[in-house]
């Protein structure tokens, strides 16, 4: 009888808080120019913090909320190129953008054969490159667009010039999670995390897939032709 008289008792009702509603953002951004940095000329690198306004209907409310960080690349590969330096030295001085080294071709002055494919052309004379680095938001602003927001006005400030947009998608809540390697040993991730992983990677590569963003073969990485529709 007394667990009976539990399970009739009524549990509290806790009234889920209403979702702030985002009403627009902005980013301030982070650079930096040293004369011991031998690339620094030719590979352009921002951090910044997004902040956030939110549509309060019951009071006016004009703060800024922090909701995320952001980092991205510009890539002046025709600057370095005319300076007579190799553009796989350049993205490789730095491990975050060393990822994107497979963008480039074989062949001097052009990009990869996936790449030419995607953009339907066999020699590409211009290959300035837009690197979104990292976007990471904070869980309460995230499901209302506000990723493709920020890759459409990054790419409108930082994509004049630039041949391509790139990324490589990944979920930042698996940072640290997907192995890790020591000069004695590699530990892989367990099959339930890679499962994991490889899911939340589908559905963020499909999230980009709405901007245009096509993967890139045998790769992680994923393009937007800049060209379309200038």
């Amino acid at each position: 009888m007394q667990r009976n008289r539990r399970q009739n008792a009524k549990e509290p009702v806790i009234p889920r808080r209403p979702r702030d509603k985002i009403a627009g953002f902005r980013c301030s951004y982070r650079t930096s120019m040293s004369s011991y940095d031998d690339y620094g000329p030719y590979l352009a690198a921002y951090e910044g913090d997004l902040f956030v306004f939110l549509n309060d209907k019951q009071e006016y409310d004009d703060r800024e909320h922090p909701a995320g960080q952001v980092r991205l690349f510009v890539l002046n590969a025709d600057a370095a190129e005319s300076e007579g330096e190799d553009l796989f030295d350049v993205l490789d001085e730095r491990a975050e953008t060393a990822a994107y080294i497979p963008l480039l071709g074989d062949d001097a002055g052009n990009f990869s054969r996936a790449v030419c494919k995607i953009l339907g052309e066999e020699m590409v004379f211009c290959r300035n490159i837009l690197i979104l680095d990292r976007l990471e938001i904070l869980p309460r602003f995230r499901g209302q667009q506000l990723g493709l927001q920020y890759v459409r006005a990054a790419i409108s400030r930082f994509g004049i010039g630039c041949r391509l947009a790139a990324i490589k998608p990944f979920p930042l809540q698996f940072e640290g999670k997907m192995g890790t390697a020591s000069e004695t040993e590699t530990v892989e991730p367990s099959k339930s995390v890679r499962a994991d992983f490889d899911a939340a990677t589908k559905k963020l590569k499909k999230y980009y897939a709405r901007e245009g963003f096509i993967s890139l073969r045998n790769s992680d990485l994923m393009i937007l032709d800049l060209d379309e529709g200038r």
